[in-house]
């Protein structure tokens, strides 16, 4: 090498040294989080269904890098689309938790004709795959499961939310959703999986007496299952329905914390599974999850059916339902409160 080329090397690895020094100090580093929201593609086997799904994986299904031609996208959230106008997925429609159920029929989901029409009206039928995300993941998952009771065969939850689609950096869309085409014909009768849902607690009660070793899985915090607090302004009384047990899952009644990576993004059922052992809950248990009203309920649900738990149901009316049914037949209906297997544990008739 003669006197030139070398100068050169030189020059060019000092070049490259002092580069890599700037454009390291600004460069964002790369956390498990950040990892996870811009991975290529879901490759994770899972035994059932996969339900809930990356951002990337959205976002490629939107680009048209997937086998998915027939999608839409549905940002479910509690009133109206405001804040959805701000900013969202590109392509997606707002749904207000309202248009799939309602306080007049106890917070359960409304009837599948009523929540077929909505899903009609929005261009989804049962072959449609359906993309849901929120900035709550239970929001998200009510407004899915709703699609799902109904009979919408591939349901897809973006896992992480909309803060997760954020932190990928993946564009956002603002302004009003763009009108869609309705579809006419949904493709199954309605609702198709009627056997995942149960709404009253006469139905409830029917399911107790006929299977002792059922799993009453209350997914509310421990201050709401040992009758500390209520956890809603619009229930007065505390309490769970006798029989119930605890499946850790939330914090306060607007979360399910214990079900969530620190990221955002949900926990497979293997990581979950060792805490649901100690209150008899099992993958081949016959699970029936409850909350409030039906939220956290859904997400639990989502999280087993993904798994491939084969007995997991979502018990809608929960304690908003039961408590009211309590108050007008509390020997039918009897509430439990306290720890059970504690002194302090009673059950009110």
């Amino acid at each position: 090498m003669n006197k030139r080329s070398k100068l050169m090397l030189i020059l060019s690895t000092l070049f490259l040294s002092i580069a890599l020094i700037i454009f390291g100090a600004n460069a964002k580093p790369v956390n498990a989080a950040d990892s996870y929201y811009a991975q290529k593609d879901d490759t994770e086997q899972t035994d059932g269904p996969r339900v809930f799904v990356s951002p990337h994986y959205v976002n490629e299904v939107i680009n048209n890098k997937t086998d998915v031609k027939d999608y839409k996208i549905f940002e479910a959230s509690y009133g109206n689309d405001s804040t959805f106008k701000k900013g969202h997925i590109p392509g997606a429609i707002h749904v207000n938790t309202n248009s799939v159920e309602s306080e007049k029929n106890q917070w359960n989901l409304l009837s599948a004709k009523q929540i077929r029409k909505l899903l009609l009206k929005n261009g989804v039928t049962s072959k449609t795959t359906l993309i849901v995300y929120s900035t709550d993941v239970n929001a998200a998952s009510r407004v899915a499961f709703a699609a799902f009771w109904v009979g919408v065969k591939n349901i897809k939850i973006v896992d992480g939310g909309y803060n997760g689609w954020k932190k990928t950096d993946l564009k956002v869309q603002k302004g009003a959703a763009k009108s869609v085409k309705a579809a006419k014909k949904f493709g199954t009768k309605v609702p198709a999986n009627a056997q995942y849902e149960v709404k009253t607690p006469k139905q409830m009660l029917k399911l107790q007496k006929a299977d002792p070793d059922l799993k009453l899985a209350s997914t509310r915090s421990w201050k709401e299952f040992t009758g500390k607090t209520s956890g809603y302004s619009y229930i007065k009384d505390k309490g769970e329905p006798k029989g119930a047990v605890y499946a850790k899952s939330s914090k306060t009644s607007a979360d399910v914390a214990y079900l969530l990576n620190k990221n955002g993004t949900v926990k497979s059922a293997d990581q979950i599974a060792p805490t649901w052992e100690k209150a008899g809950i099992e993958p081949t248990s016959n699970i029936y999850f409850y909350c409030g009203t039906g939220w956290r309920a859904t997400t639990a649900f989502f999280i087993t059916y993904q798994a491939g738990w084969k007995n997991v149901h979502v018990f809608d009316g929960g304690w908003y339902a039961w408590d009211k049914a309590h108050q007008k037949d509390a020997s039918k209906y009897q509430v439990q409160v306290g720890n059970p297997g504690s002194k302090d544990f009673k059950i009110l008739k």
